[in-house]
């Protein structure tokens, strides 16, 4: 896969890579504010995180990486087991439910979540790393299934833990203290060592992609507008609801949603088999079309309009597979005429 799509692998982790530098730069003001620490524990904190920059940088060199990772999700998974059995977050997580209940309009959301979760992996070069380490089909099926299914899926459960305490600093609003002095530190360390292993893991793998891609400096520049952004995001105007930085929060996630999984959808699950890929033209074709639509569900929050959107892209796929049969079947005519 890496071998046959390098520019666009090169792309998914350019993207990532700069999504991590406006989020840390956007959000930095209000996890401080959300996630309160005792004022001698932020020496501690930052102690803690450069040292696990540091540590990144050995396990990379002594190949070392997959240990860390183990390391760091275990570490992980001890801060979600806290953040249950410690009462502190209760409130939060309980406001955080009543001020924002479910409804309709957030099951459109399900199509383009299940879109991007089971086609961008197709292009993480990280994922591919971790399938290399794997010596067969199986392994590499297992290995798959328990980091996706399990070990991600608990990180995504842990953030929905704090995400009432950042709702509140987002919101302007006094966030209450918690009454356990390390938790706020202890979610700060997490947040951050998940960052610094994304951002380290991506950039040490970004190299490795053979082929003909972007310079180095291509990614230096994304990452610096990238930064710019997240460094005005504060200032930016709102719009429909929505904080500045939330805006250009949603544009990176569309890049997740619709961009990416369209192309491996169009260039490589239709290709399999020794098929002819859909062309890169219709590709883009079918994102401009649907991308307006995109806008309405994320921007305008009409969420229904995601369903139409991820229709049409489904739609051109569709037309492009049975053009491709009726092409070989009026091929396999014209033989049997001959």
């Amino acid at each position: 896969m890496v071998l046959r799509h390098p520019a666009a692998v090169w792309w998914f982790s350019a993207v990532t890579i700069a999504f991590h530098v406006f989020w840390l730069l956007w959000v930095l003001e209000i996890l401080k504010w959300a996630l309160p620490m005792p004022g001698n524990y932020k020496f501690g904190v930052a102690a803690v995180v450069f040292a696990f920059w540091f540590v990144t940088q050995r396990a990379a060199y002594f190949n070392r990486v997959p240990h860390l990772a183990m390391v760091l999700w275990v570490f992980s998974a001890l801060v979600l087991v806290a953040t249950f059995a410690l009462p502190d977050l209760g409130p939060s997580i309980t406001r955080f439910h009543e001020e924002h209940p479910s409804n309709a309009g957030v099951l459109w959301m399900l199509p383009v979540s299940a879109f991007g979760f089971l086609l961008c992996p197709y292009l993480d070069v990280t994922f591919h790393y971790a399938r290399q380490q794997l010596d067969t089909r199986r392994n590499g099926r297992i290995g798959f299934t328990l980091s996706f299914g399990v070990f991600f899926a608990l990180m995504i459960l842990l953030t929905t833990q704090y995400a009432g305490l950042i709702n509140d600093a987002m919101e302007g609003r006094p966030v209450n203290q918690t009454r356990t002095a390390w938790i706020g530190a202890i979610l700060f360390i997490h947040i951050f060592f998940q960052w610094i292993f994304t951002v380290r893991i991506h950039l040490r793998q970004i190299r490795t992609i053979p082929g003909k891609v972007p310079e180095h400096r291509v990614l230096l520049g994304i990452a610096l507008l990238a930064g710019g952004l997240g460094f005005i995001a504060p200032s930016l105007p709102d719009h429909a609801g929505l904080l500045g930085g939330e805006i250009v929060y949603r544009i990176f996630l569309g890049a997740y949603g619709l961009l990416f999984p369209t192309y491996v959808l169009y260039r490589i699950i239709m290709a399999r088999g020794g098929r002819k890929p859909i062309s890169i033209n219709a590709m883009w074709t079918a994102v401009i079309v649907a991308a307006p639509m995109f806008w309405m569900g994320f921007m305008e929050r009409e969420t229904i309009w995601l369903a139409p959107g991820i229709g049409l892209v489904l739609f051109f796929a569709a037309i492009a597979m049975v053009n491709r049969k009726q092409g070989v079947s009026g091929g396999a005519t014209d033989e049997r005429v001959g």
